[in-house]
């Protein structure tokens, strides 16, 4: 049967040091410790910058090969796109190699913001991206709900390129994979969990700062919820990966710790 990939977007915390990781654990061994109670990981350091093919396969090594990664797209390439994209997508290619070369490699996480709309310019974009990017596989986040529509899948899989089942309130634009029965494309079913902080997406404090959006913790009956996604995907013969990105106060690694202990009691 196809794999169940489960893991948290990010897991430098210092934070969670006598909560999820151990109290004298120093900060540089967290990543192997990660490595010891999931068997996947979502790479979001490197949409801050651009990776390094030197700094990847230090995440590999300090896991000794026990995982999966999914590297998140540099923000160059979905938020701040400048003409210089496509030496930006040749140099980011080059930065996984190291995972590649040890099938280490799970996914491409391609992230787009609310403010890219459905319009013709960005399908464009969008296109051209994944043809720079190809052959690495894909999996397209949109934070627009005009994304989800049958052309867009229909484009998508032709590029063998998967599309984010994104669980998140169900707010103005945003696309809630239940509200909008998002579908699984191509070979991967790939779920973000961003949490149904509803109050807080969009809220700001007294100062003007932003809340933080992805506070929220799932209770067991939501988590449950997943199950039958997760057997329907795998029965598909689909690789099924989900990541927590409700890391506020560790609660991301305590939920995945719980829906992994879920699935390993269905035996899925």
């Amino acid at each position: 049967m196809p794999e169940v990939l489960i893991g948290t977007s990010g897991y430098d915390h210092p934070e969670l040091k006598g909560s999820f990781y151990p109290a004298d654990l120093p900060r540089k061994d967290f990543l192997s410790f990660y490595s010891t109670k999931f068997n996947a990981l979502e790479l979001n350091s490197t949409f801050y910058g651009m990776p390094t093919a030197e700094r990847i396969n230090s995440f590999y090594e300090r896991t000794e090969g026990k995982i999966k990664f999914t590297v998140k797209l540099t923000r160059i390439l979905t938020h701040e796109i400048d003409g210089l994209w496509k030496n930006r997508a040749e140099e980011f290619k080059a930065a996984v190699i190291p995972l590649i070369e040890k099938n280490a490699l799970a996914t491409i996480l391609v992230q787009f913001p609310e403010s890219f709309g459905y319009s013709e310019k960005n399908r464009f974009y969008l296109s051209d991206l994944l043809k720079e990017l190809s052959p690495l596989p894909c999996v397209v986040e949109f934070r627009h709900r005009d994304w989800i529509r049958d052309s867009v899948f229909e484009g998508l899989s032709k590029r063998d390129t998967g599309i984010v089942f994104c669980d998140m309130p169900q707010l103005q634009n945003l696309p809630d994979g239940f509200a909008l029965k998002t579908p699984f494309i191509g070979s991967n079913a790939y779920i973000r969990l961003h949490g149904r902080n509803a109050n807080g997406w969009y809220a700001h404090t007294a100062d003007g700062e932003e809340t933080h959006r992805y506070d929220y913790e799932y209770s067991a009956s939501e988590l449950k919820s997943f199950i039958p996604i997760i057997g329907r995907a795998r029965d598909e013969g689909k690789t099924v990966q989900l990541y927590f990105n409700n890391h506020p106060k560790g609660t991301g690694f305590k939920n995945a710790m719980e829906l992994k202990a879920m699935v390993e009691g269905e035996s899925l």
